[in-house]
């Protein structure tokens, strides 16, 4: 019996995909999915769990699970579901809506979408007089916050700070604790791509990153950020100039997936 049920889906799919890929292309009669959201229990990492309300099982064959990247555009087919529940291996944060299916027959249009979007932080900006410059992220204020590493009331996240060789670094919280006491714990790696490593990986998370480029930064409660950092030209009778950082939260704990900025 599965396996008829799995050769029927198949032919589903083909079906479909054949007339495109954009849900909004497909125009059926079976009733719109409801209660599309995001289980941020079961997600974790790049594995992203959507669930919805189930239907009749006499009235449906099945479901498709859609997404796209933006509020707008066309939706990608990214799994066919026997139930109500569907997971996706994400490269970046989308949105996620679904399409209920029996035979040929399909819901006469896509759900209320749910998504792992981003949330913003407020950019920030720091004088730097080549001094250590400890920041933290607040999670419940959507910003980054500035303050002395050397206090051990601050509990700052990173550290940015000169090296020997007189570049701009980044520290996760705890990297110097003699100097830079109260630090959280965390841990940061080069931002490359929407999905930060995993946290088991112990190539790409690092001791140090330079300063300049994207990064991303593990927090200690579970939540993570892609963060910029870039500077201002430096004033040369004062060798300072001011640090500028910005970037993004992803509210759902233990997942690692952005926006594509």
């Amino acid at each position: 019996m599965k396996a008829i049920v799995a050769v029927g889906l198949l032919v589903t799919v083909s079906v479909f995909t054949g007339c495109g890929d954009s849900a909004t292309e497909i125009n059926g009669t079976l009733p719109v999915v409801t209660g599309i959201v995001v289980d941020t229990l079961a997600s974790h990492g790049d594995t992203i769990v959507v669930t919805w309300t189930a239907m009749d099982t006499t009235l449906v064959d099945g479901y498709f699970l859609w997404t796209r990247r933006g509020v707008e555009g066309p939706w990608t087919l990214a799994a066919l579901c026997e139930n109500n529940a569907g997971t996706h291996i994400a490269s970046r944060s989308v949105f996620y809506t679904v399409m209920a299916f029996k035979g040929d027959n399909t819901s006469s249009g896509v759900g209320l979408a749910t998504n792992t979007k981003t949330v913003q932080l407020s950019e920030i900006r720091e004088l730097f007089d080549l001094r250590p410059v400890g920041f933290r992220v607040d999670v419940a204020g959507d910003s980054i916050i500035a303050g002395n590493p050397a206090s051990p009331e601050f509990a700052q996240q990173f550290v940015v700070a000169i090296n020997a060789n007189g570049a701009r670094y980044i520290y996760p919280g705890t990297f110097n604790p003699e100097q830079w006491p109260g630090g959280a714990r965390t841990r940061i790696a080069r931002g490359t791509g929407f999905v930060a490593p995993s946290p088991d990986d112990s190539i790409l998370w690092k001791d140090s990153v330079s300063y300049g480029d994207d990064f991303f930064l593990a927090m200690g409660d579970g939540h993570y950020c892609l963060l910029t950092g870039t500077h201002t030209f430096p004033d040369t009778a004062s060798l300072t100039d001011t640090l500028v950082l910005k970037g993004q939260l992803q509210p759902i704990t233990g997942v690692r997936v952005f926006n594509e900025l």
